[in-house]
C-alpha cells in the first residue's frame, strides 16, 4: 500500500476475522515499511472487525477498506485534505473504482453502488451512503457514536447503517473523488446472487436497528428509485454490455428482495 503520505504519519492495523494469523502474517510483513498490527479475532463479522481496529488506532483520524481493495497512493493524502476542510468533523467517503473489468458480476456490483452513491438517499431524507470500503472518520466521533452495528455479521447493511445513524445527529457527509480504492472483488454469477440476497437481508435488519437506535422508520424506497436503478446501465455502460448490465442489474434486485423478506418475516417468528 505506496501512500504520499509518509509512513510517521500513518499506521496500519490488519484485522483477521477468519482467526488465521498465519495466513495474514504475509500481508504483514510486506507493511512493514509503515507502523503495522495483527490483530485476529473469530468470525465475528466485518462490523466487529472494524470497530476492533477502530479502538486499537492511535492517530485522530480513521480509514477503512478491505482486504480485496487497493488504496491508490494518493488515497490518505486525498480524505485528509477533504477532512481538513471539514474542520476533522465530518465522515469522508471516497470513489472505489472496479479493478475487475472483465469480471460481469463485479462490474454490475460495482454499478449498482455507483448508483446508490449517485443518488445520494437511502431512504426519504435520509443521508447520502459511503462504503465502508472507501470510508473516513474522526476516530473519537466514531466511538463517540459507538461504531459500526454489530448486529450486522454478514456482507452488507453495516456502512448503510452507520451513515444513517451519522446523518440522524445532523453530522455532515463529505464525498472525496480523489480519494480512489480499487476493488478486486472475484464473483461467479452464484456468488453475484449471494452477495445480493445478503444485501436484502442487510436492508432488513437495518430496518429494524434504525427503530432500535431511534432514528426510524426507514421507508422504503419509492418507485421511481427501481426505475431509475434498472435504466442506470443504459446510461453508464459500455455499449456492448448494457443489456447484460441491466439483466444483473434485474437479477440483483431479485435477490435482493429474497433476501429482505426471508430476513424480515423470519425474524418475525
Amino acid at each position: 500500500m505506496e501512500q504520499t503520505w509518509a509512513p510517521d504519519d500513518f499506521e496500519v492495523i490488519v484485522v483477521d476475522d477468519a482467526d488465521m494469523p498465519e495466513a495474514v502474517a504475509p500481508i504483514v510483513e510486506a507493511a512493514r515499511p509503515w507502523a503495522c498490527r495483527l490483530s485476529s479475532q473469530k468470525n465475528r463479522g466485518a462490523a466487529a472487525a472494524r470497530n476492533a481496529g477502530a479502538k486499537l488506532a492511535r492517530g485522530r483520524l480513521l480509514a477503512f477498506t478491505d482486504d480485496d481493495c487497493r488504496p491508490e497512493p494518493r488515497w490518505l493524502e486525498a480524505l485528509g485534505e477533504a477532512m481538513a476542510i471539514e474542520r476533522e468533523g465530518a465522515l469522508v467517503g471516497g470513489r472505489v473504482v472496479n479493478a475487475l473489468v472483465r469480471d460481469p458480476f463485479a462490474s454490475a456490483t460495482q454499478a449498482l453502488v455507483d448508483f446508490l452513491v449517485a443518488d445520494g438517499t437511502l431512504g426519504a431524507g435520509q443521508g447520502g451512503l459511503s462504503t465502508s470500503n472507501n470510508l473516513c472518520v474522526p476516530r473519537a466521533l466514531f466511538l463517540e457514536l459507538g461504531g459500526f452495528d454489530e448486529a450486522f455479521r454478514g456482507a452488507g447493511g453495516e456502512d448503510r447503517e452507520f451513515c444513517l445513524r451519522w446523518a440522524h445527529g445532523a453530522r455532515p457527509s463529505v464525498y472525496a473523488p480523489a480519494a480512489v480504492v480499487r476493488h478486486a472483488h472475484d464473483l461467479t454469477l452464484g456468488g453475484f446472487v449471494r452477495q445480493h440476497y445478503a444485501y436484502g437481508c442487510g436492508a432488513a435488519l437495518l430496518r429494524r436497528r434504525a427503530l432500535a437506535h431511534g432514528y426510524g422508520p426507514v421507508p422504503l424506497e419509492r418507485a421511481s428509485f427501481y426505475w431509475d436503478l434498472l435504466r442506470y446501465p443504459r446510461r453508464t455502460a459500455e455499449a456492448d454490455a448494457r443489456v447484460q448490465q441491466s439483466f444483473l442489474f434485474l437479477l440483483s434486485q431479485l435477490a435482493n428482495a429474497a433476501g429482505y423478506f426471508r430476513e424480515r418475516f423470519g425474524a418475525a417468528r
